[in-house]
């Protein structure tokens, strides 16, 4: 297991100091208002840990890829400082930091929220000139965005290079929890579905499963490349000729299909698509069998678009882990949604671990490390 510094390992380096928090607040924003705040409630331990050390707190976070005026008006983190407020998510208020010319001095138990980091030049390039700006805030950095950790960014890797660098609790329960499945126990089962299946190709190849089960539009791009006919079905045109006759690799063969227009729906195998549009993956009895019947199961990406209200594939799937005796961990910010939306925060008798990551989740099982946690890592060493 990667051995990172945590912040509970070194609480007077931290007590009593102004320390700049990366925290991953990218949520789903409509309208001003902030639609799901899981990412904003699981950094709360380790804010409530530094407000315990009486620490000031300055978040940074993303939000969205802002590119044009008006994105910076609808990425601004202003949206995420009203809901802070609002809910008193931190029983305290939370001040608002929109440039670099406010000064901030100590005062022991603060909370500052700065605006979108990617507001500012050089972010995405790891501009050290623009990390520097942000470290002068702070006396300590703490990195708790696990969900931005393959990313070198100027706020998730480059402060390292100008403060005493740690990491939170959520990074350390992502890593401890994730690093199970490095010596995992057999017989270990992989679900994956959503769109992009070239996303997941590495993965599919690195990891130690002894199944995987393929689904949805991923399934689809594989039995394209087999010269089955999907229909109006969305795929994509990359080489996954490695996964097929490959005998880890399961397919489901019935899916669930709608017309151009959403309306006429139907079951229907693979060798009797039509014309349809794949909307859901129908989960045999076999592939239940094999989830229920595994020691560890790690599932990323919804099978159906439930968005649109095509959930039975997903739903079979969450009820057959509720039976599988095992530890069961689900990563990928749509499959959160997903168990959120059926289940709300207890998810307990259904899944064992759920990862805030996305792209950093998968890449992490397939590495077994991130490009900003060696970055970090390598400035940590040399001090």
């Amino acid at each position: 297991m990667l051995k990172l510094s945590y912040v509970d390992q070194n609480l007077e380096d931290i007590r009593n100091k102004r320390v700049i928090l990366r925290v991953d607040y990218n949520v789903p924003i409509e309208n001003g208002e902030v639609k799901d705040d899981t990412r904003i409630l699981q950094s709360k331990r380790t804010i409530d840990f530094l407000l315990g050390l009486n620490c000031d707190i300055i978040l940074l976070t993303h939000l969205g890829r802002p590119k044009t005026d008006e994105d910076r008006k609808k990425y601004t983190t202003r949206s995420i400082l009203n809901h802070l407020n609002g809910k008193k998510l931190f029983n305290i208020n939370v001040d608002f930091i929109d440039n670099f010319e406010k000064e901030i001095y100590y005062k022991g138990g603060k909370i500052y929220l700065f605006e979108n980091v990617r507001f500012f030049d050089g972010e995405t390039k790891n501009s050290l000139d623009l990390a520097k700006n942000f470290s002068k805030y702070g006396d300590v950095f703490v990195n708790d965005a696990f969900s931005s950790l393959h990313r070198v960014h100027s706020s998730v890797a480059g402060i390292s290079n100008f403060l005493p660098t740690y990491f939170g609790f959520l990074v350390k329960s992502e890593i401890e929890n994730l690093s199970k499945f490095f010596n995992p126990v057999s017989p270990f089962t992989v679900i994956l579905g959503g769109a992009k299946i070239s996303d997941k190709l590495g993965l599919i190849k690195k990891i130690k499963a002894d199944n995987v089960i393929i689904c949805g539009a991923m399934a689809l791009t594989i039995y394209k490349k087999m010269g089955k006919n999907i229909g109006r079905s969305l795929f994509e045109d990359v080489d996954v000729s490695g996964l097929i006759d490959n005998p880890r690799v399961i397919l489901p063969d019935t899916f669930v299909v709608v017309d151009e227009k959403f309306e006429k729906q139907s079951v229907r195998t693979i060798d009797d698509i039509g014309d349809m549009v794949v909307v859901d993956t129908v989960i045999s009895d076999k592939i239940l069998s094999i989830i229920k019947g595994s020691k560890m199961v790690f599932w990323n990406g919804p099978v159906g678009i439930f968005e649109k209200g095509f959930k039975d594939g997903s739903l079979s799937i969450l009820q057959a882990l509720a039976q599988t005796n095992g530890f069961r961990a689900v990563g990928g910010g749509d499959t959160v949604r997903f168990i959120n939306a059926v289940l709300g925060a207890d998810y307990s008798r259904n899944v064992d671990f759920v990862s805030t990551g996305g792209g950093a989740t998968l890449e992490f099982l397939e590495k077994e490390t991130l490009d900003a946690i060696e970055y970090i890592n390598q400035n940590v060493a040399r001090r």
